[in-house]
């Protein structure tokens, strides 16, 4: 089988390469602390950087993730449902790199 055929049986995952998953981490804090000061406290960064991560994730869906209020971000309804599945695979992934790996 060539690379091609290959290609054409597995999922190929390329086009991931295009998206910021560190961002997706500044994102999953921002929900868990309710705030970008709380979360920048937790990821031990400036506010204004996890500002930057989280607007770079909110720019990967055609939909708003947030609606401000004031200096207030409320989360949408699909940022909830958002939020569940990638705190599930970051869940997921630090239970694979936890577990005692064999030598």
């Amino acid at each position: 089988m060539n690379i091609k055929e290959e290609n054409c049986t597995k999922q190929n995952f390329s086009h991931l390469k295009k998206i910021d998953l560190n961002s997706a981490l500044y994102f999953v804090s921002v929900m868990n602390y309710k705030t970008v000061f709380n979360a920048s406290i937790v990821l031990h960064c400036s506010p204004p950087t996890v500002s930057v991560m989280l607007s770079r994730f909110c720019s990967y869906f055609p939909v708003p993730l947030f609606e401000r209020e004031g200096r207030t971000l409320n989360p949408t309804r699909f940022a909830m449902v958002l939020h569940k599945k990638i705190e599930s695979i970051f869940l997921d992934i630090d239970e694979l790199f936890s577990d005692e790996l064999p030598r």
